[in-house]
C-alpha cells in the first residue's frame, strides 16, 4: 500500500469546536481528513489506540442524517471529511507517522 494513502491530514484551521475529542481530555478543534482506505481496510494500530479522530464531531451528527460524511478525492486519494482532533492528537499524530500537516489550506467544497 502506497505510504500516501495510509495518512491522514491534518489542518491547522479553520479552528472551531467540533465537540469533543476522541483522547477524551481536550476539544477537537482541528479539521481532519481521513483515508478511506483505513475504513475499508484496517485503521493504523497507533491511531487506534490513541482513538484518534473518534470524537463526536458535530458536523457528522447535525441534520437529518446520523452519519455526514463527506468522500473528498485529492492527487487521486479518496478521503473522508468531518473528522476532527485536539491539536495535542495531532501532534502526535504527526508525530507517530500516521497523519501528516497540510500544505494547503482545507478544502473550501468541504466548508
Amino acid at each position: 500500500m502506497d505510504d500516501q494513502i495510509t495518512k491522514a491530514i491534518v489542518y491547522d484551521g479553520p479552528e472551531d469546536t467540533y465537540g469533543p475529542c476522541g483522547c477524551g481530555l481536550d476539544m477537537a478543534i482541528l479539521p481532519v481528513l481521513l483515508p478511506k482506505i483505513w475504513f475499508e481496510d484496517e485503521f493504523p494500530m497507533a491511531a487506534n489506540d490513541h482513538e484518534f479522530c473518534r470524537g463526536m464531531d458535530c458536523r457528522r451528527i447535525i441534520g437529518l442524517s446520523c452519519n455526514n460524511i463527506f468522500e473528498h478525492e485529492m492527487d487521486g486519494i479518496t478521503y473522508l471529511a468531518n473528522f476532527s482532533c485536539c491539536r495535542e492528537c495531532a501532534d502526535r499524530a504527526v508525530d507517530d507517522g500516521y497523519a501528516v500537516r497540510a500544505e494547503r489550506g482545507y478544502p473550501m467544497i468541504l466548508r
